[in-house]
């Protein structure tokens, strides 16, 4: 992970980015901005305490990146919690900081809503990384959520969906307006 230090991280949990059309669009739309650095999890594997809290130390702001699969993060944004993250939430390494969550349904916007097929809202799903981040000292943002992978508007709502994500990066670091919810 020899990456010059950013301020934003980027935890990509996705298990076949060759494969993805939405997050390999969201991820295209922010990884060219200077101060952005992009951790593709399933290309590491494995996680070094002391090198993600150098790394985590010297961020601005935290983003949780994967597909919604089973209302959930892929597997390994787990185990990345559970041996990174467990750590750091005890130091003041992520106190302060924003987390921001985005994800990719293969389902539209109305399968996450009360009496939906899902029968509840993303946001109630999200609410374990909520919690976590609230524990931890850190600032929960509005998740980024891209609905409808899997429909005829997919190639519409990729865009909107990174459109507002690098508009959500930028104003994290201080060189955009991501709207009046920043």
């Amino acid at each position: 992970m020899d990456r010059d230090l950013k301020k934003v991280v980027i935890l990509l949990a996705h298990p076949n980015m060759k494969e993805s059309q939405a997050n390999k669009a969201l991820v295209d739309a922010v990884k060219d901005i200077e101060e952005v650095a992009v951790y593709n999890l399933y290309e590491l594997q494995t996680f070094n305490v002391d090198e993600w809290s150098k790394i985590i130390s010297h961020a601005a702001a935290i983003i949780y990146q994967f597909p919604f699969y089973w209302m959930s993060a892929p597997s390994l944004l787990k185990k990345w919690q559970d041996e990174v993250f467990t750590y750091l939430a005890k130091t003041p390494a992520v106190a302060g900081k924003p987390l921001v969550v985005v994800t990719t349904t293969g389902s539209e916007f109305n399968a996450y809503r009360s009496g939906g097929r899902n029968r509840f809202t993303v946001d109630e799903l999200l609410r374990p990384y909520q919690v976590g981040a609230i524990h931890a000292g850190m600032v929960w943002k509005t998740p980024i959520i891209a609905y409808g992978m899997g429909t005829n508007d997919a190639a519409k709502n990729i865009a909107e969906g990174a459109n507002l994500y690098r508009q959500t990066v930028e104003a994290l670091i201080g060189t955009g307006n991501a709207g009046n919810s920043w």
